[in-house]
């Protein structure tokens, strides 16, 4: 068998002869049809030859394909033209429909119609794209998935259950092994044969080669020892999602060139190693992404169990907030219908209950405190959570955010922006600032909102991205960039009120007692926190990499010449209260402003204040600070 570039090259040197007898008989009765300004009274018309310059494709309910090829034909026409009569080329386009199935090559073919070009013959639910993937359309993504259940396993439909993934597989013809697949790759699904190592005892890691059946699908099993059953489940249904829909592409690359027997499913953020001229598989892996969370978690039966849950968990300690219930019932989703976390996180999103973003939220290498706020607050691409390094970025480039994050107004605290008001803002007992209570069930009221653009380039919608993620660890590192939008209404409504916000610091009577004790000058009160602290120069000095004599002099040399480094270095050192650092490095005649460097140091004094000397230096060196502290 030849290779062929495209389809058309391969109906045209296949099926010329059958094409060219299917447009002569059509076109000698229909000598009419050739008549035009130029040429009428025609006598004759002959056809020379023909060429296929295009083809589409329509799925038939029966398996079997409509092809529908664009023909154009080149005809000798006799007829008489304003000088008599002569000869004419002419050249016209047909529609030349055929029916074939499309399975180990292209079989039972057979020209069924054909009709004057018509460009006009697209239809939604049935076209297929030239690489012969079904089109699927976002607001139809449900309807796919209800239509995979009816078809495999109606009953999910019916009543709320656990789909068994396993006997999908069976019930769609397919074989399940597990085996030794590539880091990174969580499942393959064979359209052809292929020598390939499955695993006979997966704990042991027993070995046997076997010839792969069209169907054949391979679990990499570190998909249930490193993530969990959930992410199994899915990557079980998101290649029974690949044998349903996208046997034809293989069947039409084996066609054309012999090669491409499986499709191998990574989960990556960009699909860097997928050629700029083969989309086809993306929009595979973005359909098996799409569907398959929703099969898994059918949209009413999902909806039911939800609602059930949190009846339930509310009606039995009714004073619990609503973050922690939503949280629960979130788990008890995803435990009832075997799915991780995170993939019925997002389910329940695209059902339209965006309150659930604050459950399960892990952010710089940890999971927050569930919260809640109105629905409706946010809209796609919106939200409270932002990384710290994206914090940092957008705190200081924003010139109306810095000025109130300098002034004490605003503070960052469990991943969000929030205003510094003891109603909203409490010290933990690591003097770390966090939300209270009732801020973490209206962070609608005290939290700004940012836009959320993800970090890849691509022309799906971010769907695409967020699906891929569903088959990942929870707490896997993501990298999501996020911008400030002052224009956002309740982003300026909390701009309004900035004048009535205060510091956390006014909440705390300890805090508030120790700065009215505090020395003038910066030497007494260096001396002052050492004193209360236990902390003597050696110690201090072992702490900050200043030497004692260097400590020594600044306590009681009020005079003595300061450097910014040393000072940083020493309210760190110490591991105060952040209120502490600020106060101290204020009286050496440093100020919190804005400048980069002292914008960071501020930043590192409220959200890492129990890091060391050496630690914060690693995060300004990460950072690019020109700041160098004291080292060993």
């Amino acid at each position: 068998m030849g290779k062929y570039k495209d389809f058309k090259e391969y109906m045209e040197e296949n099926f010329y002869d059958e094409i060219f007898n299917r447009v002569k008989s059509f076109s000698a009765g229909r000598r009419d049809s050739f008549e035009s300004d130029e040429i009428y009274n025609v006598k004759w018309v002959e056809l020379d030859e023909i060429h296929v310059s295009g083809v589409t494709f329509k799925e038939l309910e029966d398996g079997f394909l409509e092809i529908r090829t664009s023909v154009d034909a080149d005809f000798d026409v006799e007829g008489k033209a304003r000088y008599g009569y002569d000869h004419f080329p002419v050249t016209k386009t047909y529609n030349v429909f055929f029916k074939a199935l499309l399975e180990n090559g292209l079989q039972q073919v057979k020209i069924t119609n054909i009709e004057d070009y018509n460009p006009n013959t697209y239809e939604r639910d049935r076209s297929l794209s030239q690489n012969l993937v079904p089109y699927m359309y976002e607001e139809d993504v449900e309807k796919h998935a209800e239509d995979f259940l009816k078809r495999h396993y109606p009953k999910a439909l019916l009543q709320p259950m656990a789909i068994p993934v396993e006997e999908i597989v069976q019930a769609m013809g397919m074989k399940l092994f597990y085996a030794p697949l590539e880091e990174g790759i969580f499942g393959k699904t064979y359209f052809g044969s292929e020598k390939v190592k499955v695993y006979t005892n997966i704990l042991q890691k027993e070995i046997v080669e076997i010839i792969t059946e069209p169907g054949t699908m391979l679990i990499n099993p570190d998909v249930y020892f490193m993530y969990n059953i959930g992410t199994a489940n899915n990557t079980i249904i998101h290649e029974c999602v690949h044998w349903d829909r996208h046997r034809r592409p293989f069947e039409l690359q084996k066609l054309l060139t012999g090669e491409c027997n499986h499709i191998s499913c990574e989960i990556v953020e960009v699909y860097d190693g997928i050629p700029q001229d083969a989309p086809a598989l993306k929009w595979m892996e973005w359909q098996a992404n799409q569907l398959a969370p929703r099969i898994l978690m059918p949209a009413e039966m999902t909806k039911k169990v939800y609602h059930d849950a949190l009846r339930d968990i509310y009606s039995a300690n009714p004073r619990r907030r609503f973050g922690e219930i939503m949280e629960e019932a979130v788990g008890y989703l995803a435990n009832y219908f075997q799915v991780s976390l995170m993939a019925a996180k997002i389910r329940l999103m695209e059902l339209g209950y965006d309150v659930v973003q604050g459950a399960f939220v892990y952010s710089d290498g940890k999971y927050l405190p569930p919260f809640s706020f109105k629905k409706g607050t946010l809209e796609k691409n919106q939200t409270f959570v932002i990384d710290e390094k994206n914090a940092m970025f957008v705190l200081f480039m924003d010139p109306e955010l810095r000025e109130l994050y300098c002034d004490g107004k605003i503070i960052y605290a469990n991943s969000m922006v929030c205003l510094n008001s003891p109603k909203y803002i409490e010290l933990n007992e690591n003097d770390m600032p966090i939300l209270t209570e009732y801020a973490l069930d209206h962070v609608d009221e005290c939290c700004f909102i940012f836009d959320r653009k993800i970090s890849a380039s691509d022309t799906y919608s971010d769907t695409f991205y967020r699906r891929c993620f569903l088959c990942r660890d929870v707490s896997s590192e993501t990298f999501i960039e996020a911008n400030y939008n002052p224009n956002h209404k309740d982003n300026q409504g909390k701009l309004t009120r900035k004048e009535e916000l205060s510091k956390v610091v006014e909440s705390s009577e300890k805090i508030a007692a120790i700065m009215d004790e505090l020395p003038g000058g910066f030497g007494k009160t260096l001396k002052y926190h050492m004193e209360r602290l236990d902390i003597n120069e050696e110690e201090l000095s072992y702490r900050s990499h200043i030497s004692t004599q260097t400590i020594s002099k600044y306590i009681n040399n009020g005079s003595a010449e300061k450097k910014y480094q040393n000072v940083v270095a020493i309210a760190k050192a110490l591991c105060m209260n952040p209120v502490f650092m600020e106060d101290l490095i204020a009286k050496a005649g440093f100020q919190m402003k804005y400048d980069t460097v002292a914008f960071f140091v501020k930043f590192l004094i409220w959200n890492h204040p129990d890091d060391s000397v050496d630690e914060w230096q690693q995060k300004i060196n990460d950072a690019k600070i020109p700041l160098q502290l004291p080292s060993k």
